[in-house]
């Protein structure tokens, strides 16, 4: 899998949870579970993301000082 490919998939896991939110009958438990999920994936994306365009690693020649 490439990274749009990976970014898609998950993309589609995601709104499907959003729409399985709008369900009127859910739990109080179940909305916060369903949530926690989505942003879940949210951090998920964002760290694909971050790997893809290398803005989690340290630039060569850089220093921690």
């Amino acid at each position: 899998m490439n990274y749009q490919e990976i970014k898609q998939t998950l993309e589609e896991k995601k709104h499907h949870l959003e729409d399985k939110l709008k369900d009127p009958t859910l739990l109080k438990e179940q909305k916060e579970e369903i949530q926690s999920a989505i942003d879940n994936y949210e951090y998920i994306i964002e760290l694909t993301e971050m790997n893809h365009y290398k803005r989690g690693t340290l630039i060569e020649g850089s220093t921690n000082n």
